[in-house]
């Protein structure tokens, strides 16, 4: 199970990264809104309703709040 977690996650990572670079290469403008370090309740595992609630009443206060959209992907240097 946690080779296919790690697999997924690495999918998204890379996703977003090819995104970013065909909108760099396109001219177009690229606009991310993502969960920061800012959540820190503990992850205890998929479908944990609890989690996902939590999860989701924070990112919906944080565009509520009028979150900055990020123009790079996290953690992507050139």
């Amino acid at each position: 199970m946690q080779t296919t977690t790690t697999m997924t996650a690495a999918s998204g990572v890379n996703d977003t990264y090819r995104i970013y670079l065909t909108t760099k290469r396109d001219g177009v403008g690229f606009n991310l809104a993502y969960i920061d370090d800012d959540f820190t309740l503990p992850y205890k595992g998929p479908f944990d309703k609890g989690y996902m609630r939590t999860l989701f009443n924070h990112g919906f206060q944080k565009g509520l709040a009028g979150y900055p959209w990020r123009n790079t992907p996290p953690g992507y240097h050139e």
